[in-house]
């Protein structure tokens, strides 16, 4: 489809133009002469885009654009200063089409191409656009059937784009965690560093320290009973021995126990025979001490008055009568004391059948502890009949073994708990991840067998670069640039196979050459800008026969 009609009014620089353009148009003219305006009514017809913000001619209210195709399309567009009163009308005799910008982007794969600006463009966009024309088909489904999820990236890109995306996406990941296990790793170096060489906890783990102690214990005292009953053998008569001098030693205890006793009794009996004696001198001397009291009273009684005779009568009676009752006291006094030496006798009497008793008794323990040493004696023997001595020392090695041993196995644990807990899940996904990496890798080679490429030399690579043969085009020469452009043009080209060149004469005379010869051999409608002197004008080039 190529357009053979165009008319606009009062468009930017334009203020009427009607052209029936052929196959190559060549629109020359100084610099606002209308050649970008003319371009530009065919992106608004066909896209509804203004290159501009103001494209309604000044001073005018509307502006007026009709596109008719050799296929009998016919587009017309109203702009109006103000965008809701603009006007669509799509008309084709006979036909019924739709009246959407949908329709008309459709007939141009969404822009009309131009070359030119292609070539402009950063090689990432230029990429960006030859991909977007390989037609790879693919859902969202796909992306969790291959990867079994769906990773955060830019679904907007093309497929081979949005691969690499994920292939760096899960590399990134996979570098984070490879990172954590080595740091993990480090770890673990350092703990099994400081085991024993070929620690197996969990062999250590199963061992009992409790019983291998319980064997050194049973043979300390199995080797305890074996040296008691030897010592008890050899030293019998000596213990014997020693269990008599110690019976004398205690009978003699005892002897001078109740001998103290005896001569504290006799040392009280002196003492009380003492007070006896004393108390009968004072009742010897009471005649004496009465006589004389008498003298002194009768004495005092000559002294005295009559009438105080009777009073000393009564102190005399009663001087007696104190005198005698002193003398009482002592006599009964005498009495409990003769009473308390028999009492004494009676005890010496008892001393001596305790001291006879106790010495029995010391005697009798004697010959008992005698014959519990050689009881004992005859157990010895047993004992050592039954055992036989022991060597502890390697069975306390063995059991100080056990327990150096255990004492790793909280580092041990803390080893493995790494290991297990922490390292191998991250392992697992290391692996899940590298899975997902080599998918990424793979799939774009996989798809691009499926994929029509639409520019002859043309390749991508697996990480979505494209190349020319074997180079990038970052490295293109200019001539090259210009050649890729035309067959991404050509090739992007839809229904309306248009192709605008805004600036013809910046091309070299080699690759123009080429150029027109390639627009002059293909199916294409080219309009070509010349900027130049001289007002406005369009040279109409038609296929050579």
């Amino acid at each position: 489809m190529h357009i053979k009609k165009i008319e606009v009014k009062n468009w930017i620089g334009l203020t009427e133009l009607a052209i029936d353009p052929g196959k190559i148009n060549f629109i020359t003219g100084r610099k606002g002469s209308g050649k970008t305006s003319l371009i530009e009514s065919l992106d608004k017809a066909f896209t509804n885009k203004n290159r501009r913000a103001e494209v309604v001619r000044h001073g005018e209210e509307e502006a007026t654009i009709f596109i008719q195709t050799d296929t009998g399309l016919e587009v017309e567009r109203r702009v109006r200063d103000n965008e809701k009163s603009n006007y669509l009308k799509i008309r084709k005799p006979g036909e019924s089409v739709p009246q959407t910008e949908a329709f008309l982007r459709r007939l141009i794969n969404g822009e009309i191409f131009r070359p030119l600006e292609f070539i402009k463009k950063k090689p990432e966009d230029q990429a960006k656009i030859i991909l977007n024309m390989l037609e790879i088909p693919w859902t969202m489904e796909n992306i969790r059937d291959w990867f079994g999820e769906i990773p955060g990236v830019n679904f907007e890109a093309h497929i081979l784009q949005v691969l690499k995306q994920i292939e760096q996406l899960y590399y990134t990941q996979r570098e984070v965690i490879n990172r954590e296990v080595n740091v993990l790793k480090a770890q673990v170096k350092g703990i099994r560093d400081e085991l024993p060489p070929n620690y197996d906890g969990d062999h250590w783990r199963e061992q009992k320290v409790a019983e291998y102690y319980g064997k050194v214990a049973e043979a300390e005292e199995v080797n305890k009973k074996i040296a008691v009953a030897q010592n008890l053998i050899e030293n019998l008569e000596s213990i014997i021995s020693a269990i008599k001098y110690n019976a004398e030693s205690d009978k003699q205890s005892k002897k001078n126990h109740f001998e103290r006793q005896r001569a504290d009794i006799r040392e009280f009996k002196q003492f009380l025979a003492h007070k006896i004696e004393a108390n009968q001198d004072k009742v010897k001397q009471v005649d004496d001490h009465i006589r004389q009291a008498d003298e002194t009273i009768d004495l005092e009684l000559k002294q005295k008055i009559q009438a105080l005779r009777e009073e000393y009568s009564l102190k005399k009676e009663q001087s007696k009568r104190n005198i005698q009752t002193e003398a009482d006291a002592l006599i009964l006094q005498n009495s409990e004391y003769q009473n308390s030496i028999a009492a004494k006798e009676q005890e010496l009497v008892n001393i001596d059948q305790l001291e006879e008793q106790s010495l029995v008794s010391i005697d009798e323990k004697v010959l008992e502890k005698i014959e519990t040493e050689n009881a004992r004696v005859g157990n010895a023997k047993t004992i050592l009949e039954q055992h036989k001595e022991i060597d502890v020392e390697p069975l306390r090695k063995e059991a100080n073994e056990v327990a150096d041993m255990q004492s790793y196995l909280r580092d041990y644990d803390r080893m493995s708990y790494i290991i297990n807990t922490k390292i191998a899940p991250k392992e697992e996904q290391s692996k899940v991840l590298t899975a997902r990496i080599n998918k990424a890798r793979e799939l774009p080679m996989e798809l691009l067998k499926i994929a029509a490429v639409p520019i002859p030399g043309i390749t991508v690579d697996g990480d979505g670069m494209i190349r020319i043969g074997q180079t990038l085009l970052s490295g293109l020469s200019e001539g090259e640039q210009l050649e890729l452009a035309f067959r991404v043009a050509k090739a992007q080209a839809g229904e309306l196979k248009v192709i605008c060149i805004d600036g013809i004469n910046k091309i070299n005379e080699a690759d123009r050459k080429w150029l027109e010869q390639e627009m002059e051999t293909d199916d294409l409608q080219y309009f070509c800008l010349n900027t130049c002197d001289g007002d406005l004008n369009i040279e109409i080039k038609e296929e050579t026969a």
